[in-house]
């Protein structure tokens, strides 16, 4: 897996670090989006880098265009359970 440097956003340094598992940026028709590797396993062609002690798998396809991981990234499930 190829390496890659992302600026994360403070809020969502958190929310990784609250995650038991290691998680994955997959492209989905609402954009990219961040999952648990329970939900959308790694790939062969995804980068890798660490965070928190996790590790973050970014689509081959999401990786030349983010810049940065925010809370645009959070799936909606996750975004109601936080309220």
């Amino acid at each position: 897996m190829k390496k890659v440097n992302v600026w994360i956003e403070p809020e969502m340094r958190e929310y990784i670090k609250s995650k038991k598992t290691d998680l994955r940026i997959a492209t989905t028709c609402e954009g990219p989006l961040i999952f648990s590797i329970k939900t959308s396993p790694p790939k062969e062609t995804d980068f890798c880098m660490e965070v928190e002690g996790k590790r973050i798998y970014i689509s081959a396809v999401q990786a030349p265009l983010i810049k940065s991981i925010d809370r645009r990234m959070l799936p909606r499930c996750a975004l109601e359970r936080r309220r």
